[in-house]
């Protein structure tokens, strides 16, 4: 549910409107870069014991806090929660038309401020409550888009889709993502697991649960992409979940629509607002800001930062995500490499990565 975001609802639907068909293809790069990818970050940073400081550290003295400070901005304020808000909003302007971007953004980060305001109780409320909700909506509007789906028309591609996959599994973000998802989560496993041996096996167990739904999903979407792409040309991108919804469902579930895109994009915006609110006031502030200040300067950042549009937001991150991908990749490999076999080749790796990933562009 942390993961599920509003690239989730957005990239895969777009691969399929973009793959010409050819869905099996576009799913195996998305779940190579969007699921497969990002796991092994999440279980990399866990044998780390969720230690961004002892896993960074591998890169050298600056990375804990320099890498960080990079990662969780495009995460947060500067990138994926204002993209979170404008999908939110793709939803619910179907209920209310006359509803301004700016004004939902404003009640949307109140929301928000509610959630995370209180310590240690976000990975309770979003895997009881948000959740199993948001998991059981998204299957309805699937089963219904497959009902009412027609013929696929399949054609030669322009480009390879398993590299188109690969692509829009960038933009999700989810490696990102996985690195700090893992420290909230350990954290939280600590605090209610009596045995502490049993935290890693918890955490590959509910990886493994938790990855093969959003590869469901998301091989879901894209087919769904393919089916409806005539439909969802000329649609923005960040309405086509909700375009697909109302032609499947009807204007009587116009709200069942509304609330599940306002509820997964408002679990990961949550999460990671807090993330990055938690390090602006320990990390950057020392202790001078207090969190509770942080997480007001966090949203109203992104509530800034939401009236710029997902177009242009997401045309930077492209740009950014390019470079640094890689790079986090080879990362998450390596730090096996360096736990098990004591061999530490990961800044190396990194930076050739890096490197080869400017000169490649």
């Amino acid at each position: 549910a942390m993961f599920f975001g509003s690239g989730n609802l957005v990239f895969p639907i777009k691969l399929g409107v973009n793959s010409d068909g050819h869905y099996a293809l576009a799913s195996l790069g998305l779940i190579i870069s969007g699921v497969i990818v990002p796991f092994l970050g999440l279980f990399s940073m866990m044998i780390y014991d969720g230690l961004r400081d002892k896993y960074f550290g591998l890169l050298g003295k600056w990375a804990p806090v320099t890498l960080s400070l990079l990662i969780l901005s495009l995460l947060g304020p500067f990138g994926v929660v204002p993209r979170c808000i404008i999908v939110a909003y793709g939803g619910i302007n179907l209920l209310y038309p006359d509803l301004s971007l700016a004004v939902f953004s404003a009640i949307f980060s109140l929301i928000m401020l509610i959630i995370i305001w209180q310590k240690n109780q976000i990975v309770p409320i979003i895997g009881k409550f948000l959740g199993p909700i948001k998991i059981g909506a998204l299957v309805l509007i699937i089963l219904a888009a497959f009902f009412n789906s027609d013929n696929l028309v399949i054609s030669e591609y322009e480009t390879n889709p398993i590299l188109s996959g690969l692509e829009e599994g960038y933009q999700t973000m989810d490696l990102l993502a996985a690195f700090f998802f893992s420290i909230t989560i350990v954290e939280y496993l600590r605090n209610i697991l009596p045995n502490q041996k049993d935290l890693v096996k918890i955490s590959i167990y509910s990886g493994i649960v938790g990855g093969m739904l959003i590869a469901a999903i998301y091989i879901c979407f894209v087919i769904i992409g393919t089916y409806y792409s005539a439909n969802l040309k000329t649609v923005k991108p960040e309405q086509y979940l909700a375009i697909i919804a109302l032609m499947t469902l009807g204007k009587h579930a116009t709200i069942i629509i509304a609330f599940t895109m306002f509820l997964a994009c408002l679990t990961t915006a949550a999460a990671l607002s807090k993330l990055f609110a938690d390090f602006l006031s320990i990390d950057i502030a020392k202790g001078k800001i207090s969190n509770k200040m942080s997480i007001i300067v966090t949203l109203v950042i992104s509530f800034l930062f939401s009236l710029t549009g997902f177009a242009s937001i997401s045309e930077i991150l492209a740009i950014i995500l390019g470079y640094i991908y890689p790079a986090l990749i080879m990362l998450s490999i390596t730090s096996f490499v360096n736990k098990y076999a004591q061999i530490n080749i990961a800044k190396e790796s990194f930076w050739l990565t890096l490197i080869l990933s400017i000169i490649w562009r």
